[in-house]
């Protein structure tokens, strides 16, 4: 006769290599979902002025792209540099408006040095998620003199003390004579645009901006301005300042 004393053993045997299926089940199911994550996407990539993969000395560079991630974004790192030789180097690390989004807009404007080296450049653009998952595409650049571009120096932007008024100042050259400007405020998720076709600025091959903009309904917070000049050919080049609203 088999007694019930010789039956706990077996029972308890029974119950661990239950158990232990059970962890092991329940672990390959953790897995699954980390493997079901997606990795970041990179769309719509953008480079220089209307994505002509141009850049030009002591101008700013456009760089845009729309960025998906459904483990959301860690980090987006952009390097630029040289196909060859020596010349300009980038490597940046941006978080700020992008960091734990799954959805972004990865929009900036990168300030090329006077002394940047013209030819040929190959860029990187990486977005990492909070999984450690990588997603990076690249694109080619290069460096050039382009004299007939609009310029601007002396850019300026300043909020006066109520918070309400945004004063715009800059010096504006275009050998090609200019066709209009364009401001744009954005952040915080506002924005406003004017378009200036002053008759005192349209057709003139320099203009010295002096403008204030309303931006009473803007919540308190970080802006971008963007001043993009327009010459009579089509040409057009984009420049950037920014402020804080408090």
């Amino acid at each position: 006769m088999i007694t019930q004393k010789h039956l706990k053993p077996m029972k308890t045997s029974r119950f661990i290599v239950a158990s232990l299926l059970l962890a092991a089940t329940f672990t390959a199911c953790k897995k699954d979902e980390q493997q079901e994550i997606g990795k970041p996407t990179i769309a719509q990539l953008e480079v220089g002025t209307g994505n002509n993969k141009l850049a030009h000395p002591g101008n700013d560079l456009h760089i845009e792209a729309q960025i998906t991630a459904p483990g959301t974004i860690k980090e987006v790192v952009l390097e630029i540099h040289p196909e060859t030789g020596t010349g300009w180097k980038v490597t940046n690390t941006y978080t700020e408006g992008l960091a734990g989004n799954k959805n972004a807009e990865f929009h900036i404007h990168l300030d090329v040095p006077t002394e940047a080296v013209l030819g040929d450049y190959h860029g990187h653009l990486k977005v990492t998620d909070q999984n450690g998952q990588v997603t990076e595409t690249e694109f080619e650049l290069q460096i050039t003199i382009d004299p007939t571009l609009p310029s601007v120096s002396g850019f300026e932007v300043g909020l006066n003390d109520a918070g309400n008024d945004l004063h715009v100042e800059a010096a504006v050259t275009a050998p090609n004579k200019i066709a209009k400007m364009i401001l744009e405020i954005h952040g915080e998720g506002w924005e406003k645009e004017v378009i200036y076709t002053d008759a005192e600025m349209v057709g003139q091959p320099t203009f010295n901006l002096h403008k204030h903009v309303d931006v009473t309904e803007a919540p308190k917070g970080h802006y971008h301005v963007h001043l993009m000049v327009v010459d009579e050919t089509g040409k057009e080049i984009e420049f950037e300042e920014h402020f804080e609203k408090p």
